[in-house]
């Protein structure tokens, strides 16, 4: 690393005084970027940033911790751990079925029973809508999803969506700062956010 500072670091460091939100429209941080992702990133999130089931794809909307140019680089930054718990043991089987209707009618299903998506609302905010609001709507600030959106994480089948909630998940990427430098992470949120993912204002 400190070889490679030696050689490429005023490559990184000629991008330092460009504003993070307008590093996306520069062709050379975005290159530099690129060339970062492949080889610190697309292990986990693919070579075409579209990610896997239980690696978020960057290429969308569906924003974990928001979209901003300061959220992504706070998450390359300094990673991000999510958990959520295993609601099985409390809810048992019916209250499963029932929380689960309940999110596939919010996800916007059709064919769901009514009567289990109603008792399902109940025990979802319950157990549920500390994290992800009485709506289902999510929090960027807790990393919890939104599951009206039908973008799925860790699978959209029912069968993948009951085991969630009834196993839980445990979800960790790992602070890059550790290993790059400021102006190297700032070329890597230049490279996502290029992706066409942005939302601005989450």
């Amino acid at each position: 690393m400190a070889e490679a500072d030696r050689q490429f670091g005023n490559v990184y460091a000629a991008l330092a005084n460009i504003p993070l939100a307008d590093l996306p429209a520069n062709p050379e941080a975005v290159r530099l970027g690129r060339n970062l992702f492949l080889n610190r990133c697309a292990t986990c999130h693919g070579s075409d940033a579209r990610g896997a089931k239980g690696y978020p794809n960057l290429t969308d909307t569906a924003w974990l911790y928001g979209g901003t140019p300061e959220a992504v680089e706070a998450t390359i930054s300094n990673g991000r751990a999510g958990a959520m718990p295993g609601w099985g043991p409390a809810l048992g089987d019916q209250g499963t079925n029932e929380v689960l209707a309940f999110i596939l009618s919010r996800s916007g299903r059709s064919n769901i029973d009514a009567t289990l998506a109603a008792a399902g609302q109940q025990k979802f905010v319950q157990f549920c809508s500390a994290c992800h609001g009485p709506e289902a709507l999510g929090n960027p600030a807790l990393g919890a999803p939104n599951l009206t959106d039908g973008d799925w994480l860790h699978g959209s089948s029912e069968a993948d969506i009951r085991d969630v909630i009834v196993k839980g998940r445990i979800s960790q990427m790992p602070a890059q700062s550790d290993v790059l430098s400021s102006d190297r992470i700032r070329v890597l949120v230049a490279y996502v956010l290029s992706l066409g993912s942005e939302q601005p204002g989450t």
